[in-house]
């Protein structure tokens, strides 16, 4: 489809000569400075048709639409040098100011692919395709972020260390995240944003076995006490191959919150699939009295994660329900359990607060701990589940103290579950259990006793142990 006469060309302020190789897709002209000049006419529509742009730093502004003609109109990086370190960028450094209403606004990318180059150029920490800094309603929509050398998007404060921005109501919408090659960092990396959402995205060949934590699909990380990221919506979307050592398919982290800056995060109807970690999470130690961080985790499936799928760690206010955590075969994989509440790290304790885990299936989980592992929990119900071909303990608590002498688990309520076998169990599902115990993450014989609990209603198949071998759990609904 042709442009309509509004919409600005960027073509017609390219030589001419160069147009021939772009479509081609082997121009090496340097096809910034006239997509620049065409941005910069102020022409509310610019159009990148069909061919490949080696371009360096291109930047936005208000009141932008940037668009193309899908796949076909690619923006590639012109070199490694520090010119290519942001292909689209809003502020940088320390443009705009801490009030949002001075942020650039009305943004509209769609329809074009972003190609980083990393196969050639390899990893670096600060490349970023699209920088976005202190900018509100942005919508990315149909873009394709290849090969990125550090992170696909980054919606970030400035890129200036101590700088305070804001980013408001970000929309990424039926976007592919490929990073080609496991050599970059994030896809899609969250420093600052109120009002975030990610719509029908696929994440796919990212991660770097050279870092540890904060590197994956969707990274949430705030680097200061005023960082904000709250008000998040994940939906529809698929995570592959996520699986480089340490990498999520989403992190949550909320060292940073103090007050209302972070909050309410929902995951709904997304696919992981072999994935390291599915969903991470990293916190500091809280109490029940602190900001809830509401994270809610609805209608998803995880399939074949090398580790944890959800780790709720720290969190509080958590809601995992109608979910499917599946090793395909049943106890394949080095073991992990599919739900990890509480953390240990640094000789400090992090209980989970006041968590509801309810619908979900569990099927042919090889776990650490459990299928749902408790280091630490204040306030837990687990209800409505189902537990299949499970190679060890369903639910698993930890005992024993910690450094810190922080660690607890009370206040959980065990009802309604249904564990059984499959007419077709693999033998390691012989072993399996409902509720057991463990140290330092072994299975042991160990005695748990957990004060403000009960369990009832739990339709525990025949030949399965209600109990680990050796092992006592004990809920105390009320003791003196």
């Amino acid at each position: 489809m042709r442009p309509s006469p509004q919409v600005t060309n960027v073509l017609d302020f390219i030589p001419a000569a160069e147009h021939a190789a772009i479509r081609a897709g082997q121009s090496f002209h340097d096809c910034t400075p006239g997509i620049q000049a065409a941005i910069d006419t102020g022409s509310r529509k610019v159009f990148v048709p069909a061919g490949v742009y080696p371009v360096k730093q291109v930047n936005l502004r208000s009141g932008l639409e940037l668009h193309g003609e899908g796949t076909a109109s690619v923006l590639r990086a012109h070199d490694a040098s520090l010119a290519c370190e942001f292909m689209l960028a809003t502020h940088l450094r320390d443009g705009g100011t801490p009030n949002v209403a001075d942020n650039m606004r009305d943004i509209w990318l769609h329809d074009l692919t972003l190609e980083g180059r990393v196969e050639e150029f390899r990893y670096q920490q600060y490349w970023y395709l699209l920088a976005v800094n202190a900018t509100s309603d942005l919508k990315v929509e149909r873009v394709t972020f290849h090969g990125f050398r550090g992170d696909g998007m980054y919606v970030g404060s400035g890129t200036l260390r101590g700088t305070e921005r804001h980013n408001q109501r970000i929309v990424v919408r039926d976007c592919v995240f490929d990073g080609a090659i496991k050599d970059n960092r994030n896809g899609l990396s969250i420093i600052d944003c109120d009002q975030l959402t990610v719509e029908n995205c696929v994440f796919r060949n990212i991660g770097n076995a050279k870092l540890s934590h904060s590197v994956g699909a969707i990274d949430f990380e705030p680097d200061h006490p005023w960082s904000v990221y709250r008000h998040v919506t994940i939906d529809r979307c698929t995570f592959t191959d996520i699986d480089t050592v340490n990498t999520a398919g989403i992190t949550f982290f909320n060292g940073r919150q103090r007050g209302d800056n972070i909050h309410d995060w929902t995951v709904s109807r997304c696919q992981f699939n072999n994935c390291y970690w599915g969903i991470d999470s990293a916190t500091r130690p809280k109490t029940a009295k602190d900001t809830r961080d509401n994270l809610a985790v609805l209608n998803c499936r995880f399939l074949n994660s090398i580790r944890v799928d959800i780790a709720v760690n720290g969190l509080s206010g958590t809601q995992i329900s109608g979910c499917t955590f599946q090793r395909s075969p049943p106890g394949s994989g080095p073991g992990g359990d599919a739900i990890r509440l509480g953390s240990f790290a640094y000789g400090t304790s992090e209980n989970a607060i006041d968590t509801v885990i309810t619908g979900n299936a569990f099927i042919g989980i090889r776990p650490q701990m459990g299928a749902i592992g408790v280091l630490g929990a204040e306030g837990v119900v687990c209800a409505g589940n189902t537990f299949v071909d499970i190679h060890g303990c369903c639910i698993n608590f930890a005992e024993g103290n910690t450094p810190d002498d922080s660690r607890i688990t009370e206040a959980v309520i065990i009802s309604g579950n249904r564990i059984n076998r499959s007419t077709h169990a693999a033998p390691g599902a012989a072993g399996m259990s409902f509720l057991g115990t463990s140290h330092e993450m072994r299975i042991t014989r160990g005695r748990m006793v957990m004060d403000r609990s009960i369990a009832y209603d739990n339709d525990v198949q025949g030949g399965i142990a209600g109990t680990a071998a050796g092992a006592t759990v004990q809920l105390v609904g009320i003791r003196d």
